[in-house]
């Protein structure tokens, strides 16, 4: 009983971290993760503002918050949003415990949900750590990750934690389904062990071998009055084996 409740209660933990991390990564569909502001140094006014999405949306905006551009990008807004009710679907088949080969749809979908918030998150910090200040031509460079972008952030780190207990989860219930299928093909202890095989159960009850072919033991006797007359024998008589009449 230990057991199962541990069981269930890794799966319970694995899937609410997976949950909790597809949630976190919903706030990034309309928010930007990323922004970038372009200053002059010497005066101190505000030459254009950048705006990213982790989807693939840019939008950019010149002096006095004139928009310059905003260029969607629909392809990998809707990846982001197959792979998030990807996750849902597998945090909550991974959860029900019902449903046949569910373990496994669940560590496929959020794996895939995993590896596209990674590629974001660490292509965002990378590009965050090139960026430079731009002194020698008197530009101010500052960019900063938002709100969504540390939702995004944090929901990275949790998902790879919710992936690594998923899979420890899944192996430890393989492993126990499969122990009662070992077990059972092991021979039972006891008096059932010692007992003969079955085909030589009904060789208990013969008979010795070659006992059919014992009889009687034959008399010869030449005293009677057969004897007197040419030696001829005498009939067998039944009796005893080793006595004579």
């Amino acid at each position: 009983m230990g057991t199962v409740r541990a069981r269930l209660a890794g799966r319970a933990l694995s899937g609410g971290l997976a949950l909790l991390g597809v949630l976190l990564v919903v706030p990034s569909l309309f928010s930007p993760t990323r922004e970038m502001a372009v200053a002059d140094r010497e005066h101190g006014s505000l030459l254009s503002r950048q705006w990213e999405w982790s989807w693939g949306r840019v939008r950019v905006a010149g002096l006095e918050g004139v928009e310059l551009r905003d260029q969607w990008n629909p392809f990998g807004l809707a990846v982001l949003v197959v792979l998030l009710v990807a996750g849902l679907a597998g945090v909550a088949v991974w959860l029900a415990r019902r449903v046949t080969w569910g373990h496994v749809l669940g560590l496929v979908a959020v794996g895939l949900l995993t590896g596209r918030v990674l590629t974001t998150v660490t292509d965002r910090l990378g590009r965050s750590l090139g960026e430079v200040d731009q002194g020698a031509a008197g530009l101010t460079v500052r960019t900063e990750m938002t709100q969504a972008g540390s939702f995004e952030t944090a929901a990275a780190c949790v998902l790879v934690v919710a992936l690594v207990l998923m899979g420890v989860a899944a192996a430890r219930s393989r492993g126990e389904s499969a122990l009662p299928a070992v077990l059972a093909g092991t021979p039972a202890a006891g008096p059932a062990a010692a007992r003969p095989p079955a085909g030589r159960e009904g060789a208990a009850g013969l008979r010795p071998a070659g006992e059919h072919l014992t009889t009687a033991p034959v008399s010869f006797d030449d005293s009677g009055p057969a004897g007197a007359s040419g030696g001829t024998d005498t009939p067998a008589t039944a009796g005893k084996p080793g006595r004579t009449p």
